[in-house]
Order: structure tokens, then sequence, then C-alpha cells
């Protein structure tokens, strides 16, 4: 049956709106991959955030016979969370309720909700949830579970599948199931009789077969993701309980899964690890089995291979380098909620292995300073090796799972299997305890025969790990496309017979996440390889995996930086393929998306594992696009900046008069002609601020320490909102607290000129940028006699652009002045309630806590809106492209309580955006510290 996507198009969008689907080419292929080696373009995107769009999505896709793809986060390594026809995507705002049982014993989260964010919530309690796995800050619960994803502390005693209490799906019918409500399954025993049934005989049927049952133990003795979670056939017989725990590690292919109840663990309070360095694999690995226990809750083991990656890297232990070839690290760490219980872990694990020599002696620390580093270590291997690969390489990351006493001999064979298949920078490392190692090999997928080697080597480690040792092809990262091709050779066929029932007792018609899992294409794990061809420095290094996206102010407005890579590459191949022609339509209608709406704010470089650096590249991508006249007036802006700049602050001054006199819908109509005529023109926002000023210092004061103080264009070129309480300028306020706090002021005279040159180089046009910036630096040094005088700076994003310049003298923000030098000397009389905004460029430049430390010294009680880490403000884009800011700030005001009147940051933009979206005024914590310490 042919599908006519265009019908399911038109009928999707008439019953969703065309805000929640799209078959626009870009986008499609934006969304064509996840973390994994694969990519698919599906047909249609729907992003959903509620049940009742799941449930139309479903009921469309089933009248006309078209696959659906869930996806949560993407972080997927496997290839499940991507797909051909509908990919339905858990949308920005919906799913994402978390609710704590009264006993703390268990939690209720939404689909969307991310991990670490279910953690932060129990955090109060000392509890969390079980599983742990490396993509934590990024993953969503729907993913976790569709997964079984584990980590390094679960194993296989806290994984979803043995903390899952209950469960809220939809299956591929549109009937909704709580297996935690009685009056649902009722319900559901009711409407849906032949599928308990169907599943009650299926675990009689696997229960009453000794030695399949025998077989299921066996395999899930250790982790194990690979095909279907049977084990709920010989864990219970009540069909509610086997759907709940088969559920768990079905990737999407048989249910939608909305809502999810945890029972809790507990989160230790001490902690405590040691650096074990062994002289071999074999001696590493054979200390596993006598520590495996109570005392540890977590071996980490790193090979040869792993501990040549990192050493001599930034943070990495210096002794490093002096390790003999061969040495083998297990990485062990002892929890307790007591430290003499702690004491007595430590000292087990140092008793039950003293008859293994080691390269070195083996020391516990509960220092979080030096254990941290042991940490880092472990977590720095996969974005130094990602990181290091060459350029056009991918990286791929597998794991399987081994009995204990197999590990050494495992390790050594897949050693092996890295040369022999051309890949010896292969690395082992992984979750000893749980007889569980991922390694790391980085292909290049140019030609049929660099996939026919991949082939091959994926083949002999499928011979090695099942047919020698009887492991698991899949550990904790799923089965996806990239091992389905091995579940029955793993399984036997009485088990993959079992897990064919399953899917067609839940999916009859096969159109949830087809190809996942069950695959009957014995090459599928070798197709649909996406290429990664060279881009730009900035962004080579990109392995896809997302970790981007949560921080992004742009993801739910169309792309994250992930989706920006993705298509910039694709139209770099089509480029290197000689379809220019295509490439050119394609950078075309991509644009919009890829390069003008990108907030490049840089939070993508923090959360990236490789520092990939999608905003500097954005800004580079723009250069081409400014046109002969556009140049010119940059040119013409930078050499009369202080004429520009007064003329800017009066015409807000009398922006507001106007406004005042003709109201809203006047103003807005003579904006929308002005932007007729030239784009410079903003958009109208009724929150617009006055026009600022540069305020005089008072007389010098003998005796005082001087300080030179810069005010950034944001808050001299404007001043308070109608919001704001305050009618004064940054300016005068930065000056009447440096005043107080006993400093002489001084100010550049020619404060109106200078500039970092920002604004310049978020156009694109670097050489007005340095420009400035160094023009800038050049007068500072100047006035503070070559750093004799302290230097502020009073907004942080200039602060940063200032300091890459590597200015000669030092330079402070006022934030670290405010913290450093005025917080401890001053006395403060606390207000009630505030609120403060952690942006972008407080992240940067790592002042988050000292931005917190101000406003608590300040207020009782501050509030952090969750979720917003950027305002999408990003300079004067949020002038002229402000659906960025409206995205990002979308949920800005319901996570503000309505007793609190105040916010603060410390970039007046950014403020000017916040203030707009919050309905509260948002002011330079300048503000703050200068009300209470009148």
């Amino acid at each position: 049956m042919t599908i006519n996507y265009q019908v399911v198009m038109d009928t999707l969008t008439s019953q969703l709106g065309s805000h929640a689907v799209s078959n626009d080419p870009v986008r499609r292929f934006a969304w064509s991959t996840d973390a994994s080696y694969f990519r698919i373009v599906p047909e249609i995107v729907v992003h959903a955030d509620t049940p009742e769009q799941v449930k139309i999505t479903l009921n469309i896709a089933r009248a006309h016979n078209v696959p659906v793809t869930f996806r949560a986060a993407g972080t997927s390594l496997s290839g499940q969370a991507i797909g051909d026809g509908i990919l339905l995507i858990l949308g920005h705002d919906g799913f994402r309720n978390i609710e704590i049982s009264e006993d703390r014993n268990s939690i209720t989260l939404g689909a969307a909700v991310i991990g670490s964010d279910a953690n932060m919530a129990l955090k109060p309690y000392n509890k969390k949830i079980g599983p742990d796995p490396a993509t934590l800050a990024s993953a969503q619960i729907a993913g976790m579970v569709a997964n079984n994803a584990s980590g390094m502390c679960c194993g296989t005693a806290q994984n979803s599948y043995q903390t899952i209490k209950s469960v809220k799906l939809m299956l591929a019918d549109g009937t909704e199931l709580d297996t935690g409500c009685p009056h649902s399954k009722a319900a559901f025993g009711t409407s849906h009789p032949m599928l308990l049934t169907a599943l009650t005989d299926l675990a009689q049927l696997t229960q009453n077969n000794p030695t399949l049952s025998a077989r299921i133990h066996k395999k899930f003795s250790i982790k194990n993701t690979t095909g279907y979670s049977i084990n709920a056939l010989v864990d219970f017989s009540d069909p509610f309980d086997i759907i709940n725990h088969l559920i768990v590690g079905s990737e999407g292919t048989l249910a939608f899964v909305n809502e999810v109840t945890y029972n809790t663990v507990e989160e230790a309070q001490f902690k405590a690890s040691a650096m074990a360095v062994f002289f071999n694999m074999e001696d590493a690995a054979s200390a596993i089995p006598p520590i495996k226990g109570d005392s540890v809750a977590a071996a980490e083991l790193l090979d040869w291979a792993s501990i040549k990656s990192v050493t001599g890297k930034t943070g990495m232990p210096e002794w490093l380098s002096d390790l003999p070839e061969g040495s083998a690290i297990l990485l062990i760490e002892c929890r307790a909620n007591d430290p003499e219980t702690l004491a007595q872990y430590t000292q087990d694990v140092i008793t039950k292995i003293a008859h293994i020599d080691t390269e070195r002696p083996i020391e516990f620390s509960n220092d979080p300073a030096v254990f941290g580093k042991y940490w880092a270590m472990r977590s720095g291997l996969f974005p130094i090796i990602g990181g290091a690969r060459p350029k056009g390489t991918s990286v791929i990351i597998e794991d399987v799972a081994f009995e204990l006493q197999h590990l050494a001999s495992a390790a050594a064979d897949l050693t092996a299997l890295f040369h022999k298949h051309g890949y010896p920078e292969g690395v082992i490392y992984g979750h000893a305890l749980a007889g569980n190692f991922h390694f790391i090999i980085t292909p290049t997928f140019a030609s049929q025969d660099d996939i026919n080697r991949f082939q091959d080597f994926m083949q002999d480690v499928a011979e090695m790990v099942i047919n020698k040792y009887d492991g698991s092809m899949k550990a904790e990262h799923g089965t996806g496309r990239a091992v389905a091709p091995f579940v029955e050779m793993e399984w036997g066929t009485d088990a993959y017979t079992l897990m064919k029932q399953i899917k067609q007792i839940f999916d009859p018609s096969k159109l949830l996440n087809p190809g996942v899992i069950l695959n009957d294409d014995t090459l599928v794990h070798v197709k649909n390889i996406k290429p990664c061809p060279v881009v730009d420095d900035f962004v080579d290094k990109c392995i896809e995996c997302g970790f981007c996206e949560k921080t992004c102010p742009t993801s739910a407005l169309n792309f994250s930086p992930r989706q920006r890579i993705a298509v910039l590459r694709e139209i770099e191949r089509l480029e290197q393929s000689g379809d220019k022609k295509a490439a050119a339509e394609m950078r075309a209608s991509s644009k919009y998306d890829v390069i003008d709406t990108c907030a490049a704010c840089q939070l993508c470089t923090i959360a990236c594992p490789v520092d990939n650096s999608m905003g500097q590249l954005v800004r580079k991508l723009r250069t081409p696009y400014i046109t002969t006249t556009e140049q010119k007036v940059l040119d013409f802006q930078a050499k009369h900046f202080g004429a520009v700049n007064q003329v800017i602050s009066t015409g807000f001054d009398i922006l507001g008069i106007l406004h005042k006199v003709t109201g809203d819908g006047i103003t807005n109509s003579l904006m929308k002609a002005g932007r007729l005529i030239t784009k410079e023109v903003p958009y109208w926002n009724p929150d617009f601020p006055k026009g600022g000023k540069v305020a005089k210092p008072s007389a010098h004061k003998p005796g005082q320490q001087t300080v030179l103080y810069f005010p950034a264009c944001g808050g001299r070129t404007f001043g308070p909102t109608p919001k704001d309480p305050d009618n004064r300028t940054l300016p005068e306020v930065v000056i009447t607290l440096l005043e107080r706090a006993g400093y002489n002021v001084i100010i550049p005279e020619n404060t109106r000129h200078l500039c970092c040159g920002q604004m310049w180089e978020s156009k694109g046009d670097f050489k007005n940028a340095d420009a400035k910036r160094d023009e800038l630096i050049e007068a500072l040094s100047k006035l503070s006699e070559n750093g004799k005088v302290p230097v502020v700076v009073d907004a942080l994003s200039c602060t940063y652009r200032t300091l890459t310049g590597n200015p000669k003298v030092k330079i402070t923000d006022l934030v670290e002045f405010m913290h450093d030098e005025l917080l401890p000397n001053m006395a403060i009389t606390k207000k009630s309630n505030v609120t403060l905004h952690q942006g972008c460029s407080a992240r940067k430049m790592k002042l988050e806590p000292k931005q917190q430390a101000i406003a608590d010294a300040c207020a009782n009680h501050v509030v952090l809106p969750a979720g917003i880490s950027c305002c999408g403000y990003a300079g004067e884009k949020g002038l002229y492209k402000p659906e960025i800011n409206a995205s990002a700030l979308r949920n800005i005001k319901k996570l503000i309580p309505a007793e609190t009147k105040e916010g603060y940051y410390a970039n007046r933009m950014c403020e000017v955006g916040l203030t707009q979206h919050s309905g509260i005024s948002y002011r330079h914590l300048a503000y703050l510290l200068e009300e209470c310490t009148r």
C-alpha cells in the first residue's frame, strides 16, 4: 500500500496545528540523526506536548498505515530514536511533571523529565532514581526506560527494570493504561482481555520450559539489553506486572511511555574513591570478583589504550605518564551513610585485593577535590577520544557484557579484533562490577570498503561475545538497529520466537518503530550510516550526542546545535558529491534555522563533551551575507560609534514619548513601516527602556582607592523600562555604589565611543569587532596606568568579549568586583524575595556562584527559574529576531512565584527581554546591592 504523505501531513496539521507538525525538507533532515552512527530522514516530524496529541498522531498513523518512531532526548547510541514515516518527538513543554510520594519512596515522572532533574528534586531527601547513565544530565525518562539505561553504579540491581513501580502508556491503538491505577487496569481488562490472556499464557509457557527459563535467568544475571526484557515472563505472572517490565527496554516498539513511577533508592552521604593501578589487565580483572558486594558502589576498568588516550590531558594525574606499558586501572568507589561504615568499606576493599600486586599503593580519598580528578579521568575518555579523532571520521561506542571470570580474556580478544580490522585506536573501559565493557572506535565511512570492514569487525565481535563467552551484545545502550541482526544469534530460536510474539501482541500492525530490536535484514546495522564530512574546525569534532539541546535557547523554536551541524554536514556532503545545485538550495532554505536564529550564546560549548562551538561558527558563517552597503554601515558605526550610540539612546527616549502619546497600536504600526525601509528598525516592545546616559563621578577624595569603571553599551544606551521601580540608569547606580564603598571613580572621557566589539562580531564583522575591542583595551590600559588602577566593566558579555583580546591589564566584571571587594565590607539590609537569572555569559565566565552569593546576601529567598539557561536576547538580536527571546523565555512567567516582583542579572539587553516576558522588572545586581547597602 502506497502512503500519501501529503494527505497524512494535511490531516495531522488540521488536528494538531502547523506549529506541531512539519514536513519541511530541511527540518526533516535536521531530525534524522540521534547519537548513533545512523541517519534516517522521516517524512513528517510531530512535536507532542500532551497525551491527546500522541493519540491523534497514532490514530492518523493507523488510518494511513504509517510507521511511527517515538523520540525523547535522542541521546540513543544504537539508532532507535530515528525512523522513516512519522517521527514523534516529545515536545519542549509537556510531559515534565515531577511528583514525589509522601514517604519519598517513589517518584512519578513525566516522559520528558531529564534524569538529573529528577535527582535534583530528590536530593533534599537523600534519595535518587536508580538508573545513572552517563547521559543522565541530558537523557529523558522515557528514553531511559525504553533503553533500560543503567550506568556506573546501578548495575543490574537498580536499573529501570528493577526499580520501576508503574507506568502510564499508550498502545498503538490509542488505548491508555496506567499500571499503577486499579480503575485503569480494570478498564483495560475489559477492553483488551485477549492481550492480557496472551501475555499470561506466554509467561506460563515460558515458566513451564525449564531450559528456556534457565537460559533467561542466566542471560540477565549480567547486564543485557539485547532484545526484549523477556525476564518479565519468568519473573512475574500478573499480566500488568509483565507489561510494566516488558516496556522497560522495549525502545518504543510496544507502546508510547507517558509517565513512569520509580521506587527511589538511597543516595549515600559519604564517598571515597581509589585509583588502583595494576600491572596488567588480567590482574585488574581478577580484583573484581573479590570486591563485588556491599562495600563497593562502582568499579570502572580502564585498559592501557584508555590510559594512553588521557595521559597528558588537562586535569589528568601527572603520574600517568610514568606507568609501564600494559598497565590497567580499576577506579573504585565506596559509599555509605556514615563515616565509620565508609572506613570499614574502604578497608574491606584493600584487604580483599591485598594478594594482588599493584603498581601503586591503593589509597582511598574522601576529598572530592582529589577523587573528582579520578572520575574526571574516567568521564573524560569519551570526549577526549571523540575530540581527538581524525577529521571526517565517526565515533562509535559499543557496549558488551561478560561474566566476571571472562573479563580479562574478553578484553584481550577485543583488542586483537581492533588490530585485525584496522582500528588500532580502539579503547576499552567500562563498568567492571557488572561485567560491562564499552569500547570506542573511530571508523571512516567514506566508501563501501569502509562499511564492509566495519561489518566484518562487528561479525567477529558477535562471534566472540556470543559464541565464545555467551555474553551480551548490548549491555545498556539498547538493541536499536546496531545489534538487531544479532538478537536471534545471541538468544536462540525459542527466545527469539518469544520476542516476536510479544511484538505481535502489542503491535500487530507493526507500526511502532519498525526495524528496531527485531529485524530480518541481516545488514541493517551497516545501512543508513551517516557520513561525517568536514565542515569547520569549530564543529568537526561533533558526535551528534545532543548534550547541547538542553541548554540551547532555540531548541524549542527550531534547531539546536546538533541539528544545525547535521544540516551543515549535509550541505558539505552535497558539495563534495558535485551536486552544487542541491547544496545551494539547502543552504538558502536553511539560513533562517541555521544562521539567522542561532543566539551564538555558546552554552553548547559548555555542554559539549568535545568542545564544539556552534556559536562561533555561526558568526563566521554570517560574514559572507554582509552586503557592500551593510559593510559600509558597519564601518560607519565603528568609526563614529560615540555619535551613533548617543543617537540610539536619544531615539529610545523619543520612542518612549511617542508611545505615551499614541499607544501600542500606532507605535507598532510606525515601526512596522520603518522595517519596510530598513531592517535596522526593531520590532516594537512595550517594555522598551528609555535612553541611557553616562553619569559623571563625584570629585575625587584624597586617601581613597581609585577604580576605573567602564559603562558598557547596554547600560549606557538603555535606561529603565516602564516596569523598573528605579528611574536611574545603571552607570548612575554603579557610581553611587562604588563611591559609597569608599572608591574614587574614573570613567573614560570618550566612553560613548568605546565598545568591546560584540555587536560587530555577532553580525560576522570580525575586522571591526576586533578593532573596537583592541581600541577599548588600549584606552583602559592607558587610563588605568597599565593596571595600577583596578578596571571594572559592568556587563558580563562585554567583559567576556574584552577578555578574549588577552589584555595586558586585569579587567574584572562588576559582578566579581561586587562579590570580592564590596560585599565583605558593606552592611546589608536584606529584602524579601527576588529572582535571579544565571545566563550564558555568567556560565561562560563561571560567575554563577558569585551571582548567587550576592543575591543570597541581599535577599531572604532567591528564585532560580528552572530550565532558563539563556534568555535568547543575544545582544541586539532580540530587537530584530524577538521570536528567539520569546521562545527561550516562554515559560519564565509561570516559574516565578506571584510574590516575587524583582529580578536581577548583569547584562542590560538580557534584562530587557527578561522584563518583557517575566512581567516583572529585571535589572543589574548592582541595583540590588546598592539598595540593600543604603
